[in-house]
């Protein structure tokens, strides 16, 4: 098939060939199809508005070289919009496949879903996908309820009655995520290959949770009890507040991002204090705080994968926990970053193919593995 003018402009940015005048007609394009960023489109729109604009790109090109400046600064920015967003629904809008993306297509995956397990004080555990909404258990001095939204809620019965506390483990399998709320009122989203085990309600002087894998935190305040979360060495403990731990073992680092209040964390016996906008990192009982982004470090829970300058490892082991596959690498895939926002909802085949638009790597699909090839 004959190469567009489109195609051949977003090829030569992609290998760093463009002249100025192309970067130029690209920075035009950008400026111009990012003015509204906050837009959510739905897949005709993303269609409808890729489709404009390749022929725009592919007309007699009498765009006018505009007077922008700060290309270097944008570069990556427009890397993001270019190749996910143009880059994966351009090959979308065609009937048909290249033989490699036909062998992405044939057996696809789909996205992750509402679905965890609740393992009671007693050792009892109950599929939360398989059964039907309303009271699940009386707990303790809680009551828990399965929500129609895909949620638990706990609801304290009677606080004063003491006696032993009963203790709730919520856990989702690889492929899953969900939504807790606590006896306190405070709300948690675990993500995939999570758990959190709590308290069906709360005694003493404290809050104390301990969570695996990633956990997103609302915290309902309680200036009387402090809320504790534990997790791989590291203890977080706040009055109110919102804030995401990641904290799974085949990631090198331990990552804690606060959105809202402040939270004190200790590790190894050493505190610091944490401000919004800022997260602390964790290596070998090693802490290190910096600005962070907190929309990438939540954009799970908001339904997306957000990669800013993330190296391909770390990108594939988050499609890996989400899609429930394995992942192989075949031979050198070198040194490659990725840039973009990609919705969670996409089928498997779809994030692929956006993947191999924005860095010369590519995937091949066998049953629930995929082998990635430079």
């Amino acid at each position: 098939m004959q190469r567009t003018k489109a195609q051949e402009l977003l090829q030569k940015y992609q290998d760093g060939n463009c002249s100025e005048e192309e970067l130029a007609l690209l920075e035009t394009w950008y400026n111009q199809y990012t003015i509204a960023p906050s837009k959510k489109l739905i897949d005709t729109e993303w269609a409808e508005d890729v489709h404009s604009i390749l022929k725009s790109l592919d007309s007699s090109g009498d765009i006018q070289r505009p007077k922008f400046i700060g290309w270097p600064r944008i570069a990556a920015a427009a890397s993001v919009v270019i190749c996910l967003a143009i880059g994966g629904y351009y090959f979308l809008l065609h009937k048909k496949d290249s033989p490699q993306t036909a062998q992405i297509h044939q057996h696809d995956i789909a996205p992750g879903s509402n679905k965890a397990i609740l393992t009671l004080a007693n050792g009892k555990r109950i599929i939360l996908s398989g059964n039907p909404n309303g009271k699940l258990a009386q707990e303790g001095n809680a009551e828990i309820n399965k929500t129609a939204d895909g949620q638990i809620v706990y609801q304290a019965t009677d606080e004063s009655a003491g006696g032993a506390a009963a203790f709730n483990t919520t856990s989702t399998p690889r492929g899953g995520q969900y939504h807790v709320l606590l006896s306190d009122g405070t709300n948690v989203w675990l993500n995939a290959a999570s758990s959190i085990t709590y308290p069906t309600t709360f005694s003493g002087n404290n809050r104390t949770v301990e969570i695996t894998g990633e956990v997103y935190f609302e915290v309902a305040h309680n200036a009387a009890k402090p809320f504790r979360v534990k997790s791989k060495g590291q203890l977080v403990e706040v009055l109110g507040t919102h804030f995401n731990i990641n904290s799974y073992a085949d990631e090198p680092a331990l990552k804690t991002t606060l959105l809202e209040g402040s939270i004190n964390i200790t590790v190894n016996n050493h505190a610091r204090l944490l401000k919004p906008g800022e997260q602390a990192t964790v290596v070998q009982n090693n802490m290190n705080i910096a600005t962070a982004d907190p929309d990438q470090a939540v954009g799970w829970k908001n339904g997306d994968f957000i990669f800013n300058d993330e190296d391909l490892q770390n990108v594939m082991r988050q499609i890996a926990r989400w899609y429930d596959v394995d992942v192989i690498y075949k031979n050198n895939t070198g040194y490659k970053k990725f840039f973009g926002t990609i919705s969670r909802t996409k089928k498997l085949s779809e994030i692929l193919k956006a993947l191999e638009m924005n860095q010369n790597v590519h995937f091949k699909m066998e049953g629930r593995r995929i082998e990635v090839m430079p």
